[in-house]
């Protein structure tokens, strides 16, 4: 996923929303590599996919975790932040 934006929500979940890069499927449980600026910045666990009534008109998802995340909206929209899978 190429991150465009990220929200902190109250509930204490931090979603990741942008497009999906390779294969379109759902994620739930995983975890994802976190990298900034093409270099490794941490694992994060993926609690699940945030689902939406109707898709966004540019196919953006929103993944959800709930590990302690310290990035900004300022942050992501000017560095390359992306979430990669890791092969289970």
């Amino acid at each position: 996923m190429k991150i465009v934006e990220i929200f902190h929500l109250q509930t204490g979940a931090t979603v990741f929303t942008g497009s999906l890069i390779g294969e379109k499927k759902m994620f739930k449980d995983s975890r994802m590599q976190l990298s900034i600026d093409n270099k490794e910045d941490r694992i994060v666990n993926i609690a699940g996919e945030m689902l939406t009534n109707r898709p966004h008109p540019l196919g953006y998802r929103g993944i959800s975790t709930y590990d302690s995340i310290e990035l900004t909206s300022d942050f992501v929209k000017s560095h390359e932040c992306k979430l990669i899978e890791i092969e289970q």
